[in-house]
């Protein structure tokens, strides 16, 4: 399995900048088996980064690698639209 590699963008401790770092640690730790890194931007901390990437609405995550690099905007707390927009197929079994 291949390195999958994100940057994802927030806004300090607003709700939907914790759902999404809540919904995408569990999305890894579920279905990339460790084969991640994961770097979390706080745009109130780090503005500069959040320019040079272009972040014009928060959340905003950005798979890296593997190539195409990806984007998904806003609302990162559905679980299935995360996983479609990273073509991540989900190998988390829900009872």
């Amino acid at each position: 399995m291949s390195m999958h590699v994100f940057q994802l963008f927030i806004n300090g401790h607003s709700l939907n900048s914790v759902e999404a770092v809540d919904t995408l640690l569990k999305i890894c730790r579920e279905n990339l088996n460790g084969n991640y890194q994961l770097e979390i931007i706080d745009i109130q901390k780090d503005p500069d980064k959040a320019e040079e990437a272009g972040i014009i609405a928060i959340p905003t995550l950005i798979r890296m690698e593997p190539t195409p690099v990806n984007r998904i905007i806003g609302a990162l707390n559905v679980r299935s639209r995360v996983l479609a927009g990273l073509g991540i197929s989900s190998m988390h079994v829900t009872v």
